[in-house]
């Protein structure tokens, strides 16, 4: 990410939750954005991020989404939306987690995250924990399942008619090949 970039968008993060939300109580720049695997998904218009969020790793199954900001005069235009069913669509083998404000949980149930336990106040304001668990399995846990014994042998001198190997992870045919191998499973358990 170029400098500059980095730089609006903490502006962006800045003006949305201490300017205009009044959070002084916990710092907007906590740190989290230097960790290895913190990504920051931005949109911008001409040049300059106009909505973002980051996406932070919880454990080896979890992420958590956190400092969703639009800028004011772009609200509105579903931009928050499209970064969040990006994160989502990018990760279905993933729990996702966040800590939605509380009068924001309706709009993202909509994205199929759920509210788990009680409201919970974080830098003043009333918050509650949001979870979507994940859609599709990891390839850990789909050939973990894989009954060996009833895969045929194969003759190593002969080729197979067709080969393509394993897509590259984050590609669109790494999703139709996950999503692929997730609904042979479920039609074989049915």
């Amino acid at each position: 990410m170029r400098h500059e970039t980095a730089y609006n968008i903490a502006r962006l993060r800045y003006r949305v939750y201490v300017m205009e939300q009044g959070i002084t109580t916990v710092e907007e720049l906590d740190g989290r954005d230097l960790e290895p695997t913190t990504q920051a998904w931005w949109i911008q218009i001409e040049g300059v991020p106009v909505s973002t969020l980051r996406v932070l790793r919880e454990d080896p199954h979890t992420l958590s989404i956190g400092r969703v900001a639009t800028d004011k005069p772009f609200r509105g235009l579903g931009l928050a939306s499209a970064l969040i069913r990006a994160v989502m669509a990018y990760y279905p083998d993933q729990r996702l987690v966040m800590h939605s404000q509380s009068h924001l949980q309706d709009w993202y149930r909509t994205f199929g995250l759920e509210t788990q336990g009680e409201p919970f106040y974080e830098a003043g304001i009333e918050h509650v924990s949001m979870v979507r668990d994940p859609t599709l399995q990891s390839d850990e846990q789909l050939t973990a399942d894989i009954d060996t014994s009833s895969l045929w042998a194969i003759n190593e001198d002969t080729p197979s008619e067709v080969d393509h190997g394993t897509p590259d992870p984050g590609t669109p045919q790494y999703f139709e090949d996950l999503q692929r191998r997730y609904l042979m499973r479920r039609s074989r358990r049915s």
